[in-house]
């Protein structure tokens, strides 16, 4: 009896251990988890794609203005043209900020015009004392949405406005056409590239190619409320870093602007911001605009009378101002005497020749007298500052 149970516990100990070895056999562990895939997009492709070919431009300054209005706060010089708003260039109102331009000699005018709902870029010239019909700027197509702030070069080719669409890294993106003469129409434009476009909004560029400067405005590291004007030295033809060994950071920095100190190696800023400097004070003496732009080293640029720390340094740039007005004046008047001069007979040149003498001289006489207030007032600021 007692041998029979043994034999019956065998078998049932041998019956059951295949089960339990199978169900330990087929336990099976957890999946890993797939890597979930962020697809890239086409803002994203686009900024990808430019990065390589970010313009080598050096920004010597940058001025936070408020948004409304900017287009007051660029000093272009008189030879690059005008630009304005549609509401005081055409005397009515505009539902939406709509930039116009109009070229140095005020015979052709690029303008947006429109609504909270779409814009649209029109072209007038002016024929005896009356504008033409507009014509629309059809030939860009819906691919570049609610234009606005066009800028013509003096060659009158090249054309420059900001527009948002599938060509845009975000919002507003700067953009650049040259006109086809053979056919009346402007050629497809292009996306004008880093760093003068952003994900931000990038309103506008203007180029004075007289006094070698360029704006570009953008809200860029802004409040809703401003803007950002940066003056940059334009080059032609255009550079990059392309045959430079950066790395990709240092590159990114370079078009996204996040520094424009760094830019200041890649030409002479000093007389960049003299050229600024007469520009921009021009326009100071002429009442449009609050702002000065007083070099007083490499690294300080006063912005403001208030800046000047000595009493004696306020007196003497008010007599700069002064003498920079007197010479703006001077040198317009001469301009006009040597135009008249060149068409004019023999008894009216000999009558204009004593007057554009003597403006010559007083010319001369001033110009060496306002560098040297300019230094006096450098001297002063310095020996306090250091």
């Amino acid at each position: 009896m007692k041998t029979r149970k043994i034999i019956v516990l065998l078998l049932a100990m041998a019956f059951f251990a295949p089960a339990t070895a199978q169900k330990r056999k087929s336990t099976k562990k957890a999946a890993a988890p797939k890597p979930v895939v962020v697809e890239e997009t086409p803002a994203q492709r686009l900024y990808k794609a430019m990065l390589p070919a970010t313009a080598k431009v050096m920004f010597i300054d940058s001025v936070v203005v408020e948004k409304q209005g900017f287009l007051s706060q660029i000093p272009l010089g008189k030879d690059a043209g005008r630009i304005s708003t549609y509401e005081h260039f055409f005397d009515r109102p505009a539902q939406v900020p709509l930039g116009v331009f109009q070229n140095e000699f005020g015979d052709r005018c690029y303008y947006a015009d429109g609504d909270t709902l779409s814009t649209r870029l029109y072209s007038i010239d002016r024929l005896g004392n009356n504008w033409s019909k507009p014509r629309e700027l059809t030939e860009f197509g819906i691919d570049y949405q609610s234009p606005n702030f066009p800028f013509l070069l003096t060659d009158g080719i090249t054309l420059f406005f900001a527009a948002k669409g599938e060509h845009s890294l975000g919002g507003y993106d700067i953009f650049m056409t040259r006109y086809d003469s053979d056919n009346g129409t402007f050629y497809r434009p292009e996306n004008y590239g880093l760093p003068f476009n952003s994900t931000a909004n990038d309103y506008f560029v203007a180029i004075d190619e007289v006094n070698e400067l360029g704006y570009l405005v953008s809200d860029r590291y802004q409040p809703d409320d401003k803007v950002c004007i940066y003056i940059f030295v334009p080059t032609s033809p255009r550079l990059s870093f392309e045959s430079e060994d950066l790395s990709n950071d240092l590159l990114r920095s370079y078009a996204n602007l996040v520094s424009i100190d760094d830019t200041w190696p890649f030409g002479n800023r000093t007389e960049a911001l003299q050229r600024y400097q007469a520009v921009l004070g021009q326009k100071t003496i002429s009442g449009n605009s609050n702002s000065i732009a007083f070099i007083i080293d490499d690294n300080t640029v006063y912005r403001s009378v208030s800046d000047f720390r000595s009493p004696q340094s306020r007196e003497l740039y008010r007599q700069y101002a002064a003498l920079a007005a007197s010479i703006d004046t001077d040198e317009r008047t001469l301009s006009l005497q040597r135009d008249k001069y060149a068409n004019a007979s023999a008894r009216e040149q000999r009558q204009m020749r004593e007057t554009m003498l003597r403006l010559e001289h007083q010319l001369t006489e001033n110009q060496a007298k306002i560098k040297q207030i300019a230094k006096e007032i450098r001297y002063i600021e310095l020996k306090i500052k250091n």
